[in-house]
């Protein structure tokens, strides 16, 4: 398979992040007369609680990391797992989506974990986000939401789909071991991956309270402007699942910037004004940024 030209991608970066802050631009300039700023509810308790939770959403991502070496069968202290996810977490903020993976893989590198369970290792981490993300999206999307959408007839076909992710989430040690025995390739490389169940299993739950977590950070952000009631949870922890999930999917945007923002509004829209939920958006944007700088300053502590 011939590889995208740099350029090209490059191209299309450029051209999917300018539709998206023209979208947000455009919710902001049609949406100013809907929301009355001077009525706004401040309230700073959420809005710090908010921001703790994505900094313990943050710190949480270096547990799952180290669980996952740990059921790799590389067993190092969790300080140091925890640590070089930490850090190599900021390199997404440098231009190209790589640098992550790379600041990843070199900071194992240093550690002396051999780098063909590492590499499998930051495969299935990219892969669990997702498939965990797609399984909270899908138990706490609103019925209604989906009737809005025109998309009512998939409210019974969730339920089944959730139980089938479920069993593959649980299956995934056997998955692995299947996969490492009989693939001659794999094998090759493997080297001294031996799979454990237990942290496995451990980490796709830390990583589904991860993306519940987030829900509730941004639940609380909403509040600490404006007065959401606590039903309304379920549908903001499905537009954030669901819109970050878009964004880790457009893999040639870094970060998912303007990506994640539109998705984030669009979705907040069925529940706040759009203006308001443009500005939501904006500000989770910041407050992510702010947990995982301050994640960064922990991984320095370790």
């Amino acid at each position: 398979m011939k590889r995208v030209p740099r350029g090209l991608r490059t191209t299309a970066a450029v051209v999917v992040v300018l539709l998206c802050f023209v979208y947000l631009g455009r919710n902001l300039w049609q949406g100013m007369q809907q929301v009355k700023w001077s009525e706004l509810d401040f309230r700073p308790l959420p809005l710090v609680l908010s921001a703790l939770l994505f900094a313990l959403a943050t710190l949480i991502g270096g547990l799952c990391w180290s669980l996952l070496l740990d059921g790799l069968g590389q067993r190092q202290p969790w300080r140091r797992n925890v640590k070089v996810h930490l850090q190599a977490n900021v390199a997404k903020y440098l231009p190209g989506y790589a640098w992550q993976i790379l600041g990843k893989a070199y900071l194992c590198r240093q550690q002396g974990l051999p780098m063909g369970p590492v590499g499998l290792g930051i495969g299935l981490e990219f892969a669990a986000v997702i498939v965990t993300g797609v399984w909270v999206a899908l138990v706490t999307v609103p019925n209604r939401w989906l009737e809005a959408w025109g998309l009512g007839g998939l409210a019974a076909l969730r339920w089944p789909v959730v139980l089938l992710l479920a069993l593959s989430l649980a299956a995934l040690p056997q998955v692995l071991r299947v996969v490492i025995n009989r693939l001659t390739m794999v094998r090759q490389r493997a080297g001294s991956i031996t799979i454990s169940a237990r942290p496995l299993w451990w980490m796709l739950l830390w990583m589904i309270l991860a993306w519940v977590m987030l829900g509730g950070a941004l639940y609380l952000l909403i509040v600490s402007l404006h007065p959401l009631g606590m039903i309304e949870w379920p549908g903001v922890t499905f537009s954030w699942a669901a819109s970050a999930i878009i964004s880790l999917v457009v893999v040639f945007v870094p970060m998912g910037i303007g990506v994640k923002e539109s998705a984030l509004a669009f979705l907040l829209s069925s529940s706040l004004p759009g203006a308001l939920a443009t500005v939501i958006a904006i500000l989770a944007r910041v407050l992510t940024m702010l947990g995982e700088a301050i994640g960064f300053l922990v991984g320095q502590k370790l």
